[in-house]
């Protein structure tokens, strides 16, 4: 098969049902003998979507001879010629591997020697000489690097071509090297699973521009495989019914587009995903199999861990112990917190669940202050002793109240920015005990991840609020270990004197319960304004004006707290009015990238792990630098990181969040909205989520009845199947033949 290689210069025809082209195009290359000496255009005809005028196409095909129209060119395939442009070229000089070579000096260089820029500067290193402020030094090191890294250079500068960061050119660099562009020339969706960071939307806009069709197999398998995973994150559950995943599916795919794909082609992708092991069908559910096999494993470890352990035969002595340790401190525990305690030294796994003001904090205090009494005689127990939570949030919180150090699990397992976890099952935690916080907000990758590396023989504490929502990935592993019931649980019940004053931890207990007939009345605490529309996005901003007034910080003491991201009252509106409202002082030093826009000094919010910065997704920070308008520098808590322009979809405004992304936090202030526009998200535990989030002042923002049938809605739980997998553990167990982990994959 031939190649006509063109600019396409018009169109002149183009069916939108089915769409059929026939399209002028200027040849610049081809290997067609019949065209060499062809006058400059050709007619391409073949079925194609729309094409950018002006763009450079590669078209496969063959020569045809039409009896009205003389010789054509009917092409079979295309893809998109995506050379060196000059933003990529200002995007190569100006990344990392040029010290002191910013956005500015680079675009001068790319506008004095032109698109060849690196070539000639690769030559002679003194075509530089007429940039300002090119010193002798500077124009050897670009040299040097240039030479150094020709091979590279060709990918880079291609990937950049397509609007991709520095950042993420390096990490697709890093996945593919010097065979990037061959790879995903021929198949850009590997780029999702593959890199970290790159969904199916990104590498869909890589896979068109370069040519493929709406219709190429590799395309819609990548949308079925996008669509289970999009599902997956949206609802939380790890299983989804084939018939919902094929409807989803022919709706994305046949939605405002030029072609129609069958239902027969979607069907052949399915069978194939699960013929090459990337989704599994199991009587009529689908799953992507990297989930299924998450939960089966971590099935195993869970029951590995609780089965394989030694217990304390000895009761009395560690109650001894804990009464020793209960002198030295000024309060005496409840019975219920003794009890917990307990459990917690004697059995080798452990859940501790409770809500608000039920001292799970100093219940964990006592577990390891009394483990460490009984185990000081061996060497470096202290050590040995790891607190952990989900988010750098909760392990800061954590290590605030237990005065001990703590870590994120993440960093706890040594997650490095290419998705590699250092610590697993061949390389396990050196840990005798191990606690784990906020474990309603683990979902079920990061629990396996940690399972897999907790060697038996380990004590395990799990401590959680099994009544907040579930996590934000797929899963909800501590409601499932709760109700497998093959685990000590203790459920705590009573709360504590100084916790039983406060009209917010009331109100959490009251939602839990149903046992609201009306909205409480206005305390020091707590108060309700009730608005309808466009008012409550108003009475939003007066209360916030009202906060500061009184000495809270915006930025550091209250948060907004809204469940949807759309409409008036929704996260996405309610962000940019507080930003020009109270920020708009910093509008003149502002940066853009799509439809994003920061000012300086925003609050904003970490939307993905990057572990190469010691940032992750849910961090909080304060932008604190805008420099070109090409980069930005974001201060999280000490830890200032800098942002290409192109990385600004890793952010978004942060003075509202969603509840969800709230977890694991508290803050002085909660301003919450409740409206009727958000019914589809109101529940019993958003609410209470919201509620227990506040520590000092909680405002409801709204409509009261909104409020009460958000109450009055049971919790929905998900679709999982670890409590499934854990009694299929304990019945393989059972089993006279040796059982390996291998059996439970």
């Amino acid at each position: 098969m031939g190649y006509v290689q063109g600019t396409v210069e018009k169109y002149l025809f183009h069916n939108e049902e089915d769409a059929y082209s026939v399209i002028l195009t200027t040849i610049t290359d081809t290997d067609e003998e019949a065209l060499l000496y062809f006058k400059p255009t050709i007619v391409i005809r073949g079925f194609f979507p729309r094409l950018d005028i002006h763009a450079e196409y590669r078209f496969h095909g063959e020569v045809k001879e039409h009896e009205k129209y003389g010789i054509q060119y009917e092409a079979l395939r295309f893809e998109r010629i995506v050379d060196m442009t000059k933003d990529g070229i200002i995007d190569y000089l100006a990344s990392d591997l040029f010290t002191g070579v910013g956005p500015k000096t680079a675009e001068r260089i790319v506008d004095e020697l032109g698109t060849d820029a690196l070539d000639r500067i690769a030559e002679n290193k003194d075509v530089l000489d007429d940039i300002p402020r090119m010193t002798e030094e500077k124009k050897t090191m670009i040299q040097d690097v240039l030479l150094e890294n020709r091979q590279m250079e060709s990918s880079l500068v291609w990937l950049y071509g397509f609007d991709i960061s520095p950042r993420m050119a390096m990490r697709i660099y890093d996945a593919y090297g010097n065979d990037s562009k061959a790879i995903l020339t021929e198949n850009p969706y590997r780029l999702i699973e593959d890199v970290d960071g790159i969904g199916f939307k990104r590498a869909d806009e890589i896979g068109l521009k370069i040519g493929f069709s709406f219709d190429d197999p590799l395309r819609i398998r990548a949308v079925v495989y996008f669509l289970l995973n999009e599902y997956m994150n949206r609802y939380g559950d790890t299983y989804l019914a084939y018939d919902r995943l094929f409807e989803y599916t022919m709706r994305y795919l046949n939605n405002d587009q030029d072609m129609y794909v069958s239902e027969d082609i979607v069907r052949d992708v399915i069978r194939k995903l699960n013929e090459d092991g990337k989704v599994i069908l199991d009587n009529d559910h689908i799953a992507l199999y990297h989930v299924h096999l998450t939960e089966k494993r971590l099935a195993g470890d869970l029951m590995r861990i609780n089965e394989e352990a030694d217990r304390v035969s000895d009761e009395s002595e560690v109650k001894a112990y804990l009464d020793d340790f209960e002198h030295t401190m000024p309060f005496s525990y409840t019975e219920e917190q003794k009890e917990a305690i307990l459990i917690a030294l004697r059995e080798p796994f452990c859940v501790i669940t409770g809500g608000p003001g039920t001292g799970k904090t100093t219940i964990i205090d006592g577990i390891v202050h009394v483990f460490y009494v009984m185990h000081e005689h061996i060497e470096d127990i202290l050590d040995k002793i790891t607190l952990c939570a989900p988010t750098g949030k909760a392990a800061k919180r954590l290590q605030e109240a237990t005065d001990m150090p703590t870590s994120t699990i993440h960093r706890l397992l040594g997650y490095d920015y290419q998705g590699i976890y250092k610590k697993d099952e061949h390389d396990p935690l050196d840990v005798k005990l191990l606690v784990v916080d906020e474990a309603s907000m683990m979902d079920v990758f990061l629990a396996s991840r940690l399972f897999r590396a907790v060697k038996s023989g380990v004590k395990i504490v799990i401590v959680g609020d099994h009544n907040q929502l579930p996590s934000v990935g797929p899963g909800q592993f501590l409601y499932d270990i709760i109700s497998s019931d093959l685990f000590n649980v203790v459920t705590l019940s009573h709360v504590h004197r100084q916790a039983k004053g406060s009209t917010i931890v009331s109100l959490a207990y009251n939602v839990l319960s149903g046992e609201i007939e009306r909205m409480p009345s206005k305390t020091d605490e707590f108060s309700f304004i009730g608005a309808t529309g466009l008012k409550v996005a108003d009475i939003i901003l007066r209360t916030l004006n009202r906060a500061m007034t009184v000495g809270y910080d915006l930025k550091k003491d209250v948060q907004v707290l809204i469940p949807i991201y759309k409409g008036v009252a929704g996260i996405d509106r309610i962000n940019a009015m507080i930003q020009a409202r109270f920020n708009a002082k910093n509008k003149d030093f502002s940066i853009s990238f799509g439809d994003k826009t920061f000012y300086l000094y925003d609050k904003v919010l970490q939307l993905v792990n990057q572990p190469e910065d010691d940032v992750m997704n849910g961090d909080i920070g304060i932008i604190t630098d805008i420099l070109e308008d090409k980069e930005i520098s974001v201060d999280f808590s000490g830890n200032v990181v800098r942002y290409d322009k192109k990385d600004l979809d890793n952010l978004s405004l942060a003075y509202a969040l969603s509840i969800h992304k709230s977890q694991g936090s508290e803050f002085s202030v909660v301003v919450m909205p409740v409206m009727r526009s958000y019914a589809i998200m109101l529940r019993k535990n958003l609410l209470y989520t919201a509620i227990t989030r506040a520590k000092e002042k909680l405002v409801i923002i709204g409509e009261e009845e909104a409020f009460l049938m958000g109450i009055h809605r049971d919790n929905s739980r998900r679709k999982t199947r670890l409590v499934e997998f854990l009694q299929d553990v304990i019945e393989r167990s059972g089993d006279e033949k040796q059982v390996t982990i291998e059996d439970f994959m």
